[in-house]
């Protein structure tokens, strides 16, 4: 028998000890969890006290949680815009864990500025062109064409002038995108990836929204582009093979077509997803818009209190999201 020598054993002990230290953080790394995602659009139109008092104020019950702003630089290039009084607007809801991301409707006055020439068609509101009334009654128009319409290298220069814009005005650069009217056709995707987004969230679920908007022409749309998107539908790559982006489906829509009770109903199908395997991260995105935040925000607050309360209960590993995003998250 070979006895040990103590300063061998010290050694010996202390390398069996590093191997099970490592072992255990690696099946702590592996052990999955579901991840809560809560968004924000930001639709260009206009920015009113009623709706960034409704946030202000969910953000003070709510500091833990972060918000993915898609942020819309349409609201600089309306006419007579005040660029100090826009920025001190949107920057008095927002806080130090969220992500500044970009949001782009067709807004003629967006659009022209990217000294690209404005389209009146397709829309998603009635069939043919829109009138341009609304474009002389509130000095602007478009916010329902989707930016699909317009060709690659149109939407480039769009994307770039309001990524441009947004940084000006002291918002960090956007790298996730999310289309007005979730309408990201290739061509969407292909100036996203080519001006260097590293995520869209555009696709969602059409089934969550059939029948709950005021026209079924977008449902219809959107059903034919994003066959195959599900309430438990997950990251996955999307766009060209040299630069794919990042896809992370809006799987629980946003609060405008949906209440805190049925995003609790999507969450209960993510959570039997995980429980497949619980070794992989399962992620569940909810959101609403900035523009109607004092009719709908109430809902977010329901989801989120739901959520928490519900994953407590079923012992289920749900925290929300880190931001920014990172690529090696997924």
């Amino acid at each position: 028998m070979i006895v040990k020598k103590p300063l061998q054993f010290v050694v010996h002990f202390f390398f069996i000890a590093v191997f099970m230290m490592v072992a255990l953080i690696s099946q702590a790394h592996a052990q999955g969890k579901v991840v809560g995602i809560i968004s924000v659009d930001w639709e260009g139109r206009v920015l009113d006290e009623k709706n960034l008092a409704a946030m202000k104020s969910f953000r003070e019950d709510y500091p833990h949680i972060g918000l993915l702003h898609f942020l819309n630089a349409a609201y600089y290039t309306k006419p007579n815009a005040d660029s100090f009084e826009v920025s001190q607007k949107i920057k008095q809801v927002l806080r130090n864990n969220d992500e500044h991301g970009l949001h782009v409707h067709a807004w003629r006055s967006l659009v022209e500025y990217a000294n690209v020439t404005f389209r009146r068609s397709p829309n998603w509101s009635y069939p043919g062109p829109i009138s341009l009334n609304s474009c002389h009654t509130t000095g602007d128009c478009g916010a329902n064409v989707p930016i699909s319409a317009y060709t690659t290298d149109e939407l480039k220069d769009i994307i770039s002038v309001s990524k441009q814009i947004l940084i000006n005005n002291g918002f960090n650069q956007p790298v996730s995108f999310r289309a007005g009217g979730w309408m990201a056709e290739p061509n969407v995707i292909a100036a996203l990836s080519a001006e260097g987004f590293l995520f869209d969230s555009s696709a969602t679920a059409p089934e969550l929204l059939k029948g709950r908007r005021w026209s079924n022409r977008l449902y219809n749309w959107l059903n034919g582009l994003w066959t195959t998107i599900t309430p438990v539908s997950q990251p996955y790559l999307i766009g060209p093979m040299s630069s794919p982006l990042w896809e992370i489906p809006d799987n629980g829509i946003l609060a405008d077509y949906i209440t805190g009770p049925e995003m609790l109903a999507v969450l209960k199908q993510n959570i039997e997803k995980w429980r497949q395997d619980p070794q992989q991260t399962i992620y569940v995105s909810i959101g609403f818009h900035q523009e109607t935040a004092a009719k709908y925000l109430h809902r977010i607050r329901d989801a989120v209190d739901l959520f928490e309360a519900y994953a407590e209960e079923q012992q289920v590993p749900f925290e929300w999201v880190q931001l920014p995003l990172s690529p090696s998250t997924f």
